[in-house]
């Protein structure tokens, strides 16, 4: 199973991630969520992200921040005086705190799904632990190469993937969430070519094809091969992890449209405060909401 390629799910594969985004826009636009986005430090870019996913029609969407700063940046983008009438696209949940009252409005259900925007990491996601009773943050990115093909990436985080039950619940998680889009999940591990590396990838290779049914290939420290042949990529720990995406959506050309919180209760989506895209973050959150069509 570790060196052999299974032809046919990479081709399935290939054609069900070509359409992935058209997908996830098409279920956006037909939920039509409301979204939070934490808010802090606001400036046009921001005003623009949030003004084009309403007017896609991805979601309605609330900013959750200082009221002051956001109609400031609003009068900025838009090039309106300060004398003169804002109307907004969206609303304004005033607060201080967007790191707390974008949890509270989550686990409340004021809102369908929440996205961090530029509200701080730590803050945000020690919160939402504590909200919705969970240990351990397992955030699963997708992934945009510079061509446009989309993948699953993992872990993320520099805490995540520490430990090989986690990486192995990472996998499980992860195709769980390519299921819910209707793509057929084909796992690519990059691992260390160490002894105990290569120890623990054949456990998890074990465990996932035998135990859990699904299609995993361990292709070492050969990214390329990974890349081409599966659609969710999961490295070595979350330090590594999140030093290749880096690499890829800010260096490389590429973009990331958010990193989903795998659980069950709630849609939360991380994004970077570096990136600056969240347009593309409130349509997957609007997508994954448990809002009806």
């Amino acid at each position: 199973m570790t060196g052999e390629k299974m032809e046919f799910n990479e081709k399935e594969s290939e054609s069900e991630m070509e359409k992935l985004i058209g997908v996830i826009e098409k279920i956006a636009v037909s939920k039509h969520a409301t979204v939070a986005m934490g808010v802090r430090d606001p400036d046009p870019e921001t005003i623009r992200c949030a003004a084009a996913a309403v007017g896609k029609d991805y979601a309605d969407v609330i900013l959750v921040g200082d009221k002051s700063e956001i109609e400031k940046a609003s009068r900025i983008y838009y090039k309106i005086g300060e004398d003169e009438p804002l109307d907004l696209p969206f609303e304004i949940r005033d607060t201080m705190n967007p790191e707390d009252e974008l949890v509270s409005m989550l686990v409340s259900e004021k809102v369908d799904a929440a996205i961090r925007g530029t509200a701080k990491a730590s803050d945000s996601l020690s919160n939402l632990k504590k909200a919705c009773h969970i240990n351990k943050i397992h955030r699963i990115a997708i992934l945009l190469t510079k061509d446009g093909n989309p993948y699953f990436f993992a872990p993320v985080g520099i805490d995540e993937g520490t430990t090989t039950e986690d990486k192995i619940e990472f996998i499980c998680l992860g195709a769980h969430l390519l299921k819910r889009l209707g793509v057929s999940p084909s796992v690519g591990l990059i691992s260390s070519p160490d002894e105990n590396g290569q120890k623990e990838a054949a456990e998890i290779v074990r465990t996932i094809t035998e135990e859990k049914k699904l299609h995993i290939v361990d292709y070492k420290l050969d990214l390329e091969e990974a890349f081409e042949h599966s659609n969710y990529i999961l490295a070595p720990n979350g330090i590594t992890g999140n030093l290749i995406f880096r690499s890829l959506a800010f260096l490389g050309g590429g973009d990331g449209l958010g990193a989903p919180i795998l659980t069950d209760s709630h849609v939360f989506v991380d994004t970077s405060r570096s990136a600056g895209h969240y347009t593309n973050a409130i349509m997957v959150a609007s997508a994954l909401s448990k809002k009806k069509k």
